[in-house]
């Protein structure tokens, strides 16, 4: 019975990407599963009674799926009208996106010989934040049409806006430096710079699962989720401080440079040696307090 469960696990994963933490997932998924059946065998189930229990026990592994970047969507559940409609979206996204990067660079050109001709690539960077955000949104929303749960609709797309919103500022961190070059207050235009990374990460912790997971039943698939959200749980709240960690230690190198005009590397870029040892300290306490639970 063994190789049966066996075969019946790798079935459920079969649209699951080729990582090794989908091998490891499906590989603790198996063993846990015999495991289980062996337990009902002991204690005087069928063969029959035991391998039906250990399946139940697995429970809908659709959402694990999703989140290891598998699709979790039979694509031979689709109607032949579904996968056009899929393709044809898809393409008009992928089709922008691509005449987006291909003209960015026309705004150098054309401002070439204007007094906008310094704040040029910021318009060429708003174009590939814009194709970036596209494909991204593509991405998220691929088969949102089949999805007939208008909030779960809502969620999905606020997400897939949320993250192209947050790579676009990604792609544009430079553009206030570029656009401060020649004002008064050219000096702090990198707290600026640093204040959209901050935000952006921000975006990206906060677009995932913040309040850990809550148990709908008692089976191994359960388990998973619920392990899995405590820990998107720790690893967003670390990602949160390491982003006003890094905004503050740009505040304070900027308002020491400006306020006591020291400009000598052996003095200001201690600061960021200082806030290097703080990440690391942080990081020895979180994966310490997630070693102990």
């Amino acid at each position: 019975m063994e190789p049966k469960l066996r075969d019946y696990i790798e079935n459920l994963f079969a649209t699951a990407p080729n990582t090794k933490q989908a091998y490891e997932l499906k590989e603790e998924i198996i063993r846990n599963t015999i495991d289980r059946y062996h337990d009902l065998l002991s204690e005087g189930k069928s063969e029959g009674e035991a391998y039906n229990l250990a399946i139940a026990g697995i429970g809908d592994i659709n959402e694990l799926l999703e989140a290891l970047g598998g699709n979790p969507i039979e694509e031979n559940a689709m109607t032949d009208e579904q996968h056009a409609a899929i393709r044809s979206r898809n393409s008009i996204f992928t089709g922008i996106a691509v005449a987006l990067y291909i003209l960015c660079v026309t705004p150098c050109i054309l401002l070439a010989g204007t007094p906008l001709v310094d704040i040029s690539p910021v318009f060429m960077f708003f174009m590939i934040s814009v194709a970036t955000g596209l494909l991204i949104y593509k991405n998220k929303t691929k088969y949102i049409m089949l999805e007939e749960n208008a909030e779960k609709v809502s969620k999905i797309r606020r997400n897939a806006i949320l993250k192209a919103v947050a790579i676009g500022m990604y792609i544009s961190c430079t553009t206030p430096c570029i656009l401060l070059a020649q004002t008064p207050i050219v000096a702090i235009s990198p707290v600026f710079m640093f204040l959209m990374i901050a935000i952006a990460t921000v975006i990206l912790v906060f677009t995932r699962d913040k309040s850990g997971y809550t148990r709908a039943d008692e089976t191994m698939v359960e388990n998973f989720k619920e392990f899995n959200g405590q820990k998107r749980k720790t690893s967003a709240l670390y990602k949160v401080l390491v982003a006003i960690l890094w905004v503050t230690t740009s505040f304070v190198y900027i308002y020491i440079t400006i306020a006591t005009g020291v400009v000598t590397a052996a003095v200001t870029w201690i600061i960021f040696l200082v806030a290097v040892a703080l990440q690391n300290l942080m990081k020895a306490i979180f994966d310490y307090a997630e070693a102990r639970k």
